[in-house]
């Protein structure tokens, strides 16, 4: 397990890519934090990480965003909770909001004036 500090930037980075880049759900991003903290960083043991995946998996709310706040913690303290969890969130977050925004402005076609019919 690699036990150097973690700078907060590296948290950011990787929670950015993660949360910008990681669809399917919950099942895709555990899978590739596990992939990323595990095997590539030795940031957690196999054992730690399931450990931690289990008790997320007893509270409510989205297992694998409590997965990625609870590394960040373990990784930086209360900073790296934040910057993990924010930078996790945050990609999602304003994909959703520009959707969202594209839908209200361009959701409804405007209304095409017919031309009169005319019965005579």
């Amino acid at each position: 397990m690699n036990t150097a500090p973690t700078s907060l930037r590296e948290l950011a980075l990787l929670f950015l890519r993660l949360g910008t880049t990681a669809f399917g759900g919950p099942a895709a991003h555990i899978a590739l934090l596990e992939e990323e903290v595990v095997r590539r960083r030795g940031w957690l043991t196999q054992q730690r990480f399931l450990d931690l995946l289990s008790a997320t998996n007893l509270i409510p709310g989205p297992n694998s965003t409590e997965l990625a706040i609870y590394i960040g913690y373990e990784r930086r303290g209360w900073a790296g909770l934040l910057v993990a969890g924010t930078c996790f969130i945050l990609p999602a977050m304003l994909i959703v909001m520009a959707f969202a925004w594209a839908y209200v402005r361009f959701g409804t076609l405007p209304a095409r004036p017919w031309p009169a019919c005319s019965t005579v």
